[in-house]
């Protein structure tokens, strides 16, 4: 009975050793289609990642050839316009202020423009009496 209960176990175990077997095929048969497919999937990708980088090159070179023609172009419209209002705003800071003289004589000549006006307020006075003379 030894020998059949030894027999038994022998056959027990290797039925369990070919079922392992054939599980470990199967996973491994998987395996191998989703490594397939995983790799397709890559190949897929770098050709996509390949298109997308030609095109972003391309509107690299686009986008600075654009740039510059529109520098070129605003280059030229700032030389055929003159300086910018920026330009002349510093400018404008930077003017000195009158000196001292000028504003005497700035005094001087309201002066006489007030003086001319009393004067004429003066010929206004006399242009009444003779007016006056006439009409009597």
């Amino acid at each position: 009975m030894n020998e059949n209960g030894t027999v038994q176990q022998l056959s027990k175990a290797l039925n369990q050793l070919l079922d392992a077997y054939e599980t470990l095929q199967e996973e491994a048969k998987n395996l191998k289609e989703e490594n397939t497919t995983l790799k397709e999937e890559i190949d897929d990708l770098e050709l996509r990642n390949r298109g997308l980088d030609s095109r972003l090159c391309a509107l690299n070179d686009t986008t600075k050839h654009t740039s510059s023609e529109m520098d070129t172009m605003l280059g030229r419209i700032e030389t055929i316009l003159g300086p910018t209002i920026l330009e002349e705003e510093p400018k404008k800071e930077e003017e000195k202020p009158e000196p001292e003289i000028e504003e005497e004589e700035k005094e001087e000549e309201n002066n006489s423009y007030n003086n001319q006006d009393e004067n004429k307020e003066i010929d206004l006075g006399r242009m009444q009496s003779l007016l006056n003379g006439f009409s009597n």
